[in-house]
């Protein structure tokens, strides 16, 4: 998954001169909470509504160079940059050239698509140990029950010790997923048809 799959393209900016009050009207008048700044076709900055202060141009009151990574950056290492800089949008370039803008929120549709959240199905989270093969034994143990894979997402344990592991299959029973998963040496979370 790359930034390119999951950006806005072309995004509605506004020209450095533009004034606080154009870009608050304009914001206003959106589903969106800030606007990339530009320079003829140059990227200078980027304002948001908490920015939007006093009068004049919206070049007294944007976030100057801001922090921007190319289309083809894998979604984590965005959600990583904008985690690690602190900010909720991270502009798109290509080149020079402002091609997308991607957000918090698509980030957050991205985890919803990962985890599965709009599929029905039996949703089973585990512990396992940092054992090698032991992620490979589940997915076999229902794969052999004809389960369908919609998601599949694992994690370092916040404990610090084991993974978590949560998937998501269809064409299953929970019960089924139950007696699949009671031989192997996997701590069951919590298991429950969604």
């Amino acid at each position: 998954m790359l930034i390119q799959d999951f950006m806005t393209r072309d995004p509605v900016t506004v020209q450095s001169n533009a004034s606080v009050a154009e870009v608050r009207n304009l914001l206003a008048m959106s589903d969106f909470h800030r606007v990339p700044v530009m320079e003829d076709d140059k990227l200078v900055g980027i304002v948001n509504w908490h920015r939007l202060v006093g009068e004049g141009s919206v070049k007294h009151c944007m976030v100057k160079n801001p922090v921007t990574a190319p289309p083809d950056t894998p979604i984590e290492e965005a959600a990583r940059i904008m985690i690690d800089n602190r900010i909720s949008a991270l502009p798109v370039v290509d080149g020079e050239e402002l091609v997308g803008i991607i957000t918090m929120r698509d980030l957050f549709t991205v985890g919803v698509l990962a985890l599965g959240a709009r599929d029905a199905g039996v949703r089973i989270s585990l512990l396992m140990p940092e054992m090698r093969g032991m992620l490979a034994d589940v997915i076999n143990a229902l794969a052999n029950l004809g389960a369908f894979f919609v998601s599949l997402v694992n994690i370092p344990a916040p404990s610090g010790s084991g993974e978590l592991v949560t998937i998501k299959v269809q064409d299953v029973t929970q019960e089924q997923v139950e007696d699949a998963l009671s031989d192997l040496s996997v701590e069951v979370r919590d298991i429950r048809t969604m």
